[in-house]
């Protein structure tokens, strides 16, 4: 299956969730969409949540607990194609 990878930099690493190309364009259209995203840091599980078309002025806002990670837009994010096997 192929989906769509958006990637945002925080610090010096990539934060990444994946969508199916309907989510895709849903967010795309203006949409309103939350995804979490679990992670590990040194064996600690944390959670980033990324708010497609969230916040007022922002269509991308990605957050770990209560700190934003990254506050921007859609168009500032890295985007592409994965295939991943169903």
């Amino acid at each position: 299956m192929n989906l769509i990878q958006v990637s945002v930099e925080v610090g010096y690493d990539l934060r990444t969730v994946e969508l199916t190309h309907d989510e895709w364009a849903a967010v795309q259209n203006g949409q309103h969409l939350l995804r979490k995203v679990v992670d590990y840091y040194e064996g600690d599980a944390f959670a980033d949540v990324f708010a497609f078309n969230d916040q007022q002025g922002y269509s991308l806002v990605v957050t770990c607990g209560d700190t934003d990670r990254f506050i921007g837009d859609i168009g500032d994010a890295i985007t592409g194609e994965c295939d991943r096997d169903a």
